[in-house]
């Protein structure tokens, strides 16, 4: 007997990840606008800092890769924790805005500065601690 539930229930699955995959996307769009319009960043048009955004996500996902391969190489040096945690956050920051920067370079119509590059970097450094603080405490 053939299960009528089925399509429905996949729809329904890829309908809520579109939606959440949605939201990550207006989640960065309007942390972009807001550090664009604070920096003062020029920028072509609205699309372009979408584009920027889209760019941003999809960089950050190839390079976490090798984000996490580094910091868990310092595992090898046998140092106390914090400097431990100092390298792993220097990484973290360094991959941001090599990020940022590679997203900048692809996308002609916005121009950043090293130092706007920097904030973005940061302000994703920030968000991405203070999300995973708030998943820890709720792990526990």
């Amino acid at each position: 007997m053939i299960n009528q539930n089925g399509p429905k229930l996949f729809f329904f699955r890829v309908l809520t990840y579109a939606l959440a995959a949605a939201a990550v996307l207006f989640g960065y769009f309007i942390v972009m606008m807001t550090v664009f319009s604070l920096a003062g960043t020029s920028y072509g048009s609205m699309a372009y800092v979408l584009l920027f955004s889209v760019l941003f996500i999809l960089l950050g996902l190839c390079f976490e890769p090798l984000e996490r391969l580094m910091v868990h190489s310092f595992t090898f040096f046998r140092t106390g924790r914090l400097p431990f945690l100092l390298l792993a956050s220097t990484v973290q920051l360094l991959f941001l805005w090599m990020t940022a920067y590679t997203t900048d370079k692809l996308i002609e119509k916005i121009w950043l500065s090293t130092t706007e590059e920097l904030i973005v970097a940061g302000v994703f450094f920030v968000l991405d601690k203070c999300v995973s603080v708030q998943k820890q405490t709720q792990a526990q």
